[in-house]
Order: C-alpha cells, then structure tokens, then sequence
C-alpha cells in the first residue's frame, strides 16, 4: 500500500467526477476507515488503473455507482480520455437498463435510436395507476429474531474463516465487505440494532395512513447507498434535509417523513425523537403504504428514487433533490438555491395538476434510453432471455461508439413490451 500521493488524487477531480472525498464517504466499507488508510487506498487504485488501462488500452470501461473503486476508475478514465459507462436499471417498468456516462442517473447516453410509442407508455401508465404493476424493492424481514440471527451465525462463522484465510494470502482485505459486514460480531451487533430500533419505533409514535389534513410527503433513503451518497452526496445528510425542509413548509402543512422499510435497524431512540423535534414532522411507519401516502400528499419532494417517479407520474406535484430525469417529468422540479426553498414548496403546492397527455409525454423522454436487459437483484440467475438483452445493450453501446445505430425504434418497443 503506497504513501497518500495528494496531487496524484487532486488531480483526478473534474467536471463531472465525484470529489475523492465522496468517493470516501460514499463507499460502505471504506467510511469505517481512517481517513489516511482511505487515501493510502484510493491512491493504490488510482496507481493500479492508470497501469492497467495503459496496458489494456481499453476502448470503453464499464464502471458502476459504487464505492471508491468505482469512482476511482470513472476519474482515470476521464483523465486518459477513454470513454466510461455505468449500467442503471429502471424500475416501472422494472427489467430495463440504460447507460449514464458519469456517475449521476441524469446523465443517460442515447445508445439506441428511435423511442418507445406514446401508446406503449400509456399502458404501462394505466398499469401503474391500477396498481398492477409496481416498483421492485428490497424489504428487510419486519422482525428479527434471535433465533433467526442464531441460524445464519454458522454461515457467517464460515465467512469468517474465509476472509482470515484470505488476509494471509492477500494485503488490502480489511477492504472489503467480509471484513466488516459478515462476521459473527457484525451479526450480533445488527440484531441488537433492529431490536433497539424496533422498540424506539413504538415508543414515539407513527402514522399508518395518510392524515385527514395537509401534508408534505418525504421518504428517507437506506444509508449507505448509492442513490444518495454518490448520485446526491450532498443531501447525504438527511436528518439536515428533514430540518431543511421542516424550515421551508408552512404552518398549513405537516412533513411526513416516511423511514425505508430496509433501514429500520439504523434509526435510534434519539434520532427519531429528534425528527420529530422540528417543527411540523411526524414519522410514518416503515411497512406502511408508500404509494397511499404519495397519492394524498400535496407535495413530494425526494432526494433520488422511486417515490419522485411514483409522483410524478401521477401528475402530483415533487420537488427533486438530486440531479435526476425525473424532472422531465412537467410536475418535476429540482431545488435551486437552498435559501429560495419556501418559494418553491409555495409555488410548487400552488401548482395545477399537468394534462395526462404531457405526462406520457414526459414518460416516453425519461423511458427512451432504456433497453430490455435484466433486473438489478444479482441473487437471481438471469434467464436466458436477459443475458440475451445484456449482449444487446453492449452490442448497441459498441455501435454508438462506432457511430452505427442498429437497433430500430419498433424492434426495441417489442422487447420493452415482452420485458
């Protein structure tokens, strides 16, 4: 492991490159680190990818939103001028894969000629007002038990043993989720965790439906996560945006602050009890309804994620944190100067409803990267028909940088509908 090399590392961050030190913190294993072990680590694969793609000569890099590594290898890349993409999956419809050229969901790169039919996007869109179809998402079990936890303590034994066996043949393995996420006292102290969260959720108090009065509907993202801490690190602080806003909205308005369903283990007593410390919060329970609670509120505002997209496609109003194409959306704006927030959240819950027609307008923009591929849950082997769609979005990208476009507008509709 080399020495921190600080102008090796400054010298990576540019337009369009997230800056080493959100690399850092958005990496779940490397933030445990002290911060000269990250650098000293951030310096190494630095070092190594610039000897790397130098030997390669890669014409394209596929990277990822990541971790360090990630960032890392989109910053040498840019550097040495070679082209880099990042996979990003949809999810309504889920099954779909476009490409951003950097690490933002916003910066998608038109691979694929032509756009899904205005009439294919209206039936997905009444499909996802009848509730037929809706968002995948990870949950957490609603209870951890100990002798659920007791069961797994074998498997984890194991890994254990496997990350030790790994350290004497490797240096850099304290680098890696083994050595910090699936250990026995990593299992005990998660438990621990979940019961705690559990009991502080019950003591202070939660909504199950949407309240008979005004409200201001805002949903926590699961930390650490790239949806936040890479594609909006700076609105990583969220208990900071919970107060932002609970500044911004009027009186006549309660802020809702919906928990994920998959981070219910990382909120303590004290931290709710200060959320609900600001002024106009209330707290909605992790396993409540998401999607009631989107359709009664008079404003969604959201950092990155699905509840933005649920809104918008509603025509309901949402205020956008982070750089994203849901602001193609006509209901969809991104905060500007944080100190014209108020403005905006009174503009915004002025705002008449949009006319369907631009919504499915909007949805053909925001669907016409996409291609059908896979579904972003790597525990599931993909079918046949999926690695078939992946070859596609690949064989496309080469053409697109070969400027040759082979895949028809009409073609590519079909493989959406039979995704």
């Amino acid at each position: 492991m080399p020495e921190p090399d600080l102008e090796l590392l400054t010298s990576l961050e540019q337009e369009g490159v997230p800056t080493i030190h959100n690399m850092i913190l958005g990496d779940r294993v490397v933030s445990r680190l002290d911060y000269q072990v990250a650098l000293a680590y951030a310096t190494f694969l630095a070092k190594r990818l610039i000897e790397l793609f130098g030997e390669l000569d890669p014409s394209v890099v596929i990277g990822d939103f990541d971790g360090l590594h990630g960032g890392v290898a989109l910053a040498v890349a840019r550097r040495m001028k070679i082209p880099w993409f990042a996979l990003h999956f949809g999810v309504l419809p889920s099954g779909m894969v476009c490409l951003c050229k950097d690490q933002s969901p916003a910066v998608r790169e038109q691979v694929v000629t032509g756009s899904p039919s205005a009439a294919w996007a209206e039936t997905l869109l009444k499909r996802f007002e009848h509730k037929s179809v809706r968002a995948p998402a990870y949950i957490a079990p609603r209870q951890l038990s100990l002798m659920g936890e007791l069961r797994k303590l074998p498997a984890r034994m194991i890994a254990v043993g496997r990350t030790m066996r790994r350290a004497r043949l490797r240096d850099g393995w304290q680098f890696t989720e083994e050595a910090t996420d699936y250990s026995v006292g990593a299992a005990v102290r998660n438990l621990l965790r979940a019961r705690a969260a559990g009991k502080a959720i019950s003591k202070v108090g939660t909504l199950d439906v949407p309240p008979d009065m005004p409200f201001v509907f805002f949903g926590l993202h699961m930390q650490p996560e790239s949806t936040v801490d890479v594609w909006a690190p700076f609105f990583s602080n969220q208990m900071w945006v919970i107060e932002l806003l609970s500044r911004a909205i009027p009186p006549s308005h309660k802020l809702l602050v919906k928990i994920h369903k998959s981070d219910v283990a990382n909120y303590s007593q004290k931290q709710l009890g200060q959320m609900k410390s600001f002024p106009g919060v209330e707290i909605v329970r992790p396993f409540a309804d998401s999607r009631a609670f989107v359709e009664a509120a008079d404003l969604v505002v959201a950092i990155q994620g699905t509840l933005g997209l649920e809104a918008a496609l509603l025509g309901i109003p949402v205020i956008m944190l982070g750089n994203s194409p849901i602001t193609l959306f006509p209901s969809a704006t991104r905060v500007g100067e944080i100190s014209d927030l108020p403005k905006l959240i009174r503009s915004k819950l002025a705002e008449s409803r949009p006319d369907r027609s631009k919504i499915i307008e909007a949805y053909v923009s925001y669907l016409s990267p996409f291609m059908p591929a896979g579904h972003n849950n790597w525990t599931v082997e993909p079918t046949t028909e999926e690695v078939d769609g992946y070859v596609n979005v690949f064989r496309n990208l080469k053409n697109f940088l070969t400027s040759r476009p082979i895949v028809a507008a009409q073609e590519r509709s079909a493989g959406f509908r039979s995704g």
